[in-house]
């Protein structure tokens, strides 16, 4: 409640921006009513959806530093400290898991988003309506095990991969090299051959200034019939060229017959 009200200014205009949300991420089965999850006739969801904002979640990295905690203390340090233990016990009893969310109410039952890495892999499960939290904890044991047991990934490009190198137009660097703004990786059944992909790079024209992070164009990565287009950057900040750079680049050029 006091992140609602410190975000959105009241309860219930954060909750407006969690419906709006919910929406942008194409949830057809959710709706929210308040922000701390205790029954409502309208507040509802599906394990399908909360995969979904999970999936979204876990983009956040620095989340996971509190996600991971099992223990720790209030008022550590004074003659009142209380012990918290974090309710997914998964965090501790089971190697790779990091997260999400446990939640109970006697309406909703048992539920949990968990969410595990290993081998560079992110696997999130979730279960509802467990009737106690023994089952839900052995349930998405189970699901995780399969997962891990029967997939990998395998990286095709990283961040730090060179798609190509291009000309840039009035920077202080004349070239400048191409990048993906994320990984890409194929989920690979182990006992399936590994998947062939196809690339096609598509390079706006690109002028100084540029900074890292800025869209300059997309790559489209084809993988057995399925298509992703995902943007791609430059590697490096370049800055605008001054005039006398410029003429001095130009008069080069002229000189070597490139103009």
């Amino acid at each position: 409640m006091a992140l609602a009200e410190k975000i959105a200014g009241t309860e219930e205009m954060f909750v407006d921006m969690m419906n709006k949300r919910a929406k942008e991420l194409g949830l057809t089965e959710t709706n929210f009513k308040n922000v701390h999850g205790l029954h409502d006739t309208n507040h509802y969801s599906s394990a399908y959806d909360m995969s979904i904002i999970a999936k979204e979640l876990v983009k956040h990295e620095k989340l996971f530093e509190y996600t991971s905690i099992y223990e720790d203390y209030l008022r550590q340090n004074t003659d009142r400290k209380i012990w918290l233990v974090n309710t997914n016990k998964l965090v501790r009893f089971y190697n790779g898991v990091d997260g999400l969310k446990t939640g109970y109410t006697k309406e909703a039952g048992y539920c949990l988003t968990a969410t595990a890495k290993k081998d560079n892999m992110r696997v999130i499960a979730v279960v509802m309506g467990e009737p106690d939290s023994q089952t839900r904890n052995k349930e998405v044991t189970e699901m995780l095990d399969y997962a891990f047991a029967q997939y990998e990934v395998e990286e095709i490009l990283s961040k730090n991969s060179i798609l190509d190198k291009v000309k840039v137009s009035k920077g202080k660097d004349e070239y400048v090299e191409i990048v993906p703004t994320q990984q890409i990786t194929f989920l690979n059944k182990k006992t399936e051959p590994k998947k062939t992909a196809t690339f096609d790079l598509n390079i706006n024209k690109l002028s100084a200034p540029l900074k890292v992070g800025d869209k300059v164009g997309t790559i489209k990565v084809k993988e057995d019939g399925i298509e992703r287009i995902i943007d791609v950057t430059v590697k490096n900040d370049i800055e605008k060229a001054n005039i006398f750079e410029v003429y001095i680049r130009n008069l080069k050029d002229m000189l070597v017959g490139n103009m």
